[in-house]
């Protein structure tokens, strides 16, 4: 019998994210895209509309990255799921760095556009920790397209984030040298060496394995 296999990407990224992950025979693979929030839209709302869009009749495996991670959990409230594969995420609020919450509180992220967002791709491109030109060229075209509106939205989703469930098969497949989700903050059950946020892209042959075992 087929299995579902449904990933998610991170923030501002689309399908070419997971274009060098091999997945094991007997899954059909299904990228399920993102789509523009409802103004104010909790995360939960959006997972939950997310989570319509799966045809799987029964449960599914989820794997998202980073932000994708995130709204993977969330869909899980909704609906069954076999096992969820988080890439460069967390899997709990209490694993967001401290920070996180000191710019929540202090609503850093509310500040004009102008200084927070408009300079945005030198801290985007630093904290992704891109390593050829071809991952410096997708970042670019990821900036260039990205709608601000929606990375607005998913930044304050992120911050306001509040999670503790355990769900009842959860892999997660960090790097050591991540930035945005710092691996001493939390304790995932793959730790890839030297590996920085955007692994999923420079670190697949790893991952692939860790794939082939736990699928």
């Amino acid at each position: 019998m087929q299995k579902h296999l449904y990933l998610i990407s991170g923030l501002g990224a689309d399908e070419r994210i997971f274009d060098n992950l091999i997945f094991p025979p007997g899954y059909k693979v299904t990228y399920l895209p993102w789509f523009q929030p409802q103004p104010e839209e909790p995360i939960s709302q959006y997972a939950a509309r997310m989570a319509q869009h799966i045809q799987a009749d029964g449960p599914c495996v989820l794997l998202g990255v980073s932000f994708g991670g995130i709204m993977s959990l969330e869909i899980a409230r909704h609906r069954p799921v076999d096992k969820i594969i988080l890439l460069s995420s967390i899997k709990s609020s209490r694993e967001k760095p401290f920070y996180y919450n000191l710019i929540r509180k202090l609503k850093i992220h509310r500040l004009p556009d102008q200084l927070i967002y408009k300079h945005r791709g030198g801290i985007v491109r630093r904290f992704l920790n891109t390593e050829t030109p071809y991952e410096q060229q997708l970042v670019n075209e990821y900036l260039q397209k990205q709608d601000l509106t929606f990375t607005k939205w998913a930044v304050n989703a992120i911050l306001h984030w509040e999670y503790d469930n355990k769900p009842a098969e959860l892999i997660h497949i960090h790097g050591a040298n991540d930035l945005p989700f710092p691996a001493r903050y939390l304790q995932p059950t793959h730790l890839v060496p030297n590996a920085g946020h955007f692994m999923v892209l420079n670190r697949a042959a790893i991952i692939n394995q860790i794939l082939t075992e736990v699928l």
